[in-house]
């Protein structure tokens, strides 16, 4: 009867033992399975698409002819209707906006705009005590001015409010704002640009190159000069640059920051595009970009929408290793733009390491 109940026990210890050994080796190779079928899913999924060759803005349109058309006079007219006809009007701007100062005539020859949010107001108070200071370029001869570029708040008394009344008081104070009638969101970048651009070309005629900014970016005035200085002029009639992106896929997951369904935009790639935190361009490509956005579906993401007209148009984007997307070291010796600096303790900190403060505060 003893030897009865011990077989007993035995063959309970070992059911039980072999149950979890098998519950575990079930939901091993049930883990593996979900991971295969989740990569797998992944590649097929990523890869469906049209060929970007199919790409093109609308049919029968010539952005070339669109654009000699409006800034070189020329007859070829186009009877083609832009599918994005917006206009957004300054709310504010400063007074002579493309001006050195309101007592100069003296038009500047880089104007940098600064993409900035409703209350960075810390963020651009230090650009102005460091890299946004026009002193900085003086020295090498160049006349600079830079201006912050704003939305409105989407509340139905925005005009009233305690953060717009704080905006007007900056910009009374150092006549560098430039805030247009869009709501302010994430989702509105592409309208920050076309305003941006429209602002550009309207007000400022005599840039020979512009500057596109987020105000989380650090900028090494001395390493964008050296950069103009270098493009002949043969390649000013074409050059945008920045951190280019070659080679980079849709995000098609709903859950990831940059999703975007297949009916907004059916292809398997992106064309090559410089990132938005910096973008440098000459005066006749922001004339191209301006005619081609109207012409463009617009998306969610403005450095891709430009990837696509300058595709359409025939433009390489020039790829500048001293511009970094992603957070690196802040002595790089050929550091152009670097982004990782919404801190504002951090932010002055790293710009007094660069040396400048002497020849920004001459």
């Amino acid at each position: 009867m003893e030897k009865q109940k011990s077989n007993y026990f035995n063959i309970k210890v070992y059911r039980r033992h072999f149950s979890r050994k098998q519950t575990l080796g079930f939901m091993f190779f049930f883990t593996l399975f979900l991971i295969l079928v989740i990569s797998i899913s992944y590649l097929v999924y990523s890869n469906q698409g049209l060929s970007l060759n199919y790409f093109e803005h609308q049919p029968n349109v010539d952005l070339y002819v669109i654009y000699e058309n409006e800034f070189k006079m020329s007859n070829n007219k186009s009877s083609v209707k832009p599918i994005n006809p917006v206009k957004f009007n300054a709310i504010l701007q400063p007074i002579h906006s493309c001006k050195l100062s309101n007592q100069s005539d003296a038009s500047p020859d880089l104007v940098i705009f600064v993409k900035s949010a409703l209350l960075h107001f810390e963020s651009r108070n230090n650009i102005r005590q460091s890299w946004g200071n026009s002193n900085c370029f003086r020295y090498s001869g160049v006349r600079a001015r830079t201006l912050f570029i704003l939305g409105r708040s989407g509340s139905t008394d925005w005009e009233n409010s305690s953060t717009q009344n704080l905006v007007l008081q900056e910009h009374i104070k150092h006549n560098d704002i430039v805030q247009f009638d869009f709501i302010e969101d994430y989702h509105n970048v592409t309208y920050k640009l076309i305003a941006t651009l429209d602002f550009a070309i309207n007000e400022c005629s005599s840039p020979r190159f512009f500057t596109l900014i987020d105000d989380d970016f650090m900028l090494h005035p001395s390493n964008l000069l050296r950069t103009l200085a270098e493009v002949t002029e043969t390649q000013y009639l074409n050059y945008i640059a920045g951190d280019v992106l070659r080679i980079s896929k849709p995000m098609r997951f709903p859950s990831n920051k940059w999703y975007i369904s297949y009916s907004d935009y059916p292809y398997n790639l992106y064309p090559p595009f410089p990132t938005g935190g910096t973008i440098i361009l000459s005066m006749p490509v922001a004339k191209l970009l301006s005619v081609g956005l109207r012409y463009t579906k617009l998306l969610p993401f403005e450095d891709v929408v430009i990837g696509l007209i300058l595709y359409n148009l025939g433009i390489s984007p020039v790829h500048l290793d001293g511009v970094f997307a992603v957070r690196q070291s802040d002595d790089h010796i050929d550091l152009i733009s670097l982004h990782g600096y919404g801190d504002s303790s951090f932010s002055l900190s790293s710009w007094n390491k660069l040396g400048l403060q002497t020849v920004c505060n001459e």
